[in-house]
C-alpha cells in the first residue's frame, strides 16, 4: 500500500479547498471522485464532503492537524494567512515562538518557523497524530506505507523518496471518542498488482480495525490502533 494524501471533511469542500489552494500556492485538480485534491509537495490533499450519514459527524474532532513550515518570516506568512480567510485562535499556547490558526471551517493548524524544517518554505512541514502509544503507532504505518521511521521532538515516519511532510506521533491528551470522527486522516491507495481484500487482510492483521460507516463510498474505512480513522480507497472497477 502507498500513502496516497490526507483528507480533509468539510461542509463546504470547494470554499475549503480554495482555501488551502491559495494558502499553499497550488492548484485545485476537480473532477476527483476521492475529492477534490491539492497536490502539495510529498502527499496531496484531498477536500472531501463530510459525511451526513455517519454516525457522530456534527461533533466530529481533531486528533490529527497541520503543521505548516512558515519559512524564513512565519509569521509575516501567518498574517498573509488570514487576509485569505483564516483567523488566530488562542488554545492556551502562551508566548509560543508559532502562530495558531483556524481556516475558513474552523480547523486549527499551526505556522511553525522555518528552522524547524529541512525544506525551504512556506508550505507543509509536518502531520501531528495524537496517538495512545506513539511509537507503536508509527511502526503501524511505517510497516503499512514503507515510510522512514525517525526520532524528532515525536516520534516520526520521513517520505522515503526525498523531502516533504513528517508524520509526527504524538501523546494524546485522552482517549479518541469512538462515536466522534476525525475531521482530518490519511488515506491509502493500492500499490500496482495489489488485491484489495489481500490489503484489507493485512491492514486487520497489522492492528486496524475495519468500521465500514460509509458503504457507498468509494473507499473502504478504518481505524488504526489508537481508532484514528483512515480510508483504502477501492480499486478502480
Amino acid at each position: 500500500m502507498l500513502l496516497d494524501s490526507i483528507t480533509l471533511q468539510a461542509d463546504d469542500p470547494t470554499t475549503l479547498a480554495r482555501f488551502w489552494s491559495q494558502a499553499l500556492r497550488v492548484p485545485i485538480v476537480r473532477g476527483e471522485a476521492f475529492g477534490l485534491l491539492l497536490p502539495t509537495s510529498g502527499v496531496p490533499l484531498r477536500v472531501m464532503a463530510a459525511p451526513t450519514s455517519t454516525p457522530g459527524s456534527a461533533t466530529a474532532i481533531t486528533r490529527l492537524h497541520l503543521d505548516l513550515n512558515g519559512g524564513s518570516d512565519h509569521r509575516s506568512w501567518a498574517r498573509t494567512l488570514c487576509s485569505l480567510g483564516a483567523s488566530p485562535r488562542d488554545v492556551g499556547q502562551g508566548d509560543a515562538a508559532w502562530e495558531v490558526l483556524a481556516d475558513v471551517e474552523g480547523n486549527l493548524f499551526c505556522v511553525m518557523p522555518g528552522d524547524r524544517y529541512e525544506q525551504a518554505g512556506p508550505g507543509l512541514g509536518s502531520l501531528p497524530v495524537d496517538s495512545a502509544r506513539p511509537r507503536a503507532d508509527r511502526d503501524f504505518w511505517a510497516r503499512i506505507t514503507g515510510w522512514t521511521p525517525a526520532e524528532g521532538n515525536a516520534p516520526e515516519l520521513r517520505p522515503p523518496h526525498g523531502l516533504g511532510i513528517h508524520l509526527a506521533f504524538c501523546d494524546e491528551l485522552g482517549p479518541k471518542p469512538a462515536a466522534e470522527p476525525n475531521v482530518m486522516g490519511l488515506a491509502l491507495r493500492l500499490d500496482k498488482d495489489e488485491r484489495e481484500a489481500d490489503a484489507l487482510e493485512l491492514l486487520v492483521k497489522r492492528g486496524a480495525v475495519r468500521v465500514e460507516t460509509e458503504d457507498e463510498a468509494p473507499w473502504h474505512l478504518l481505524t488504526d490502533p489508537s481508532g484514528n480513522e483512515f480510508r483504502l480507497l477501492k480499486a478502480p472497477i
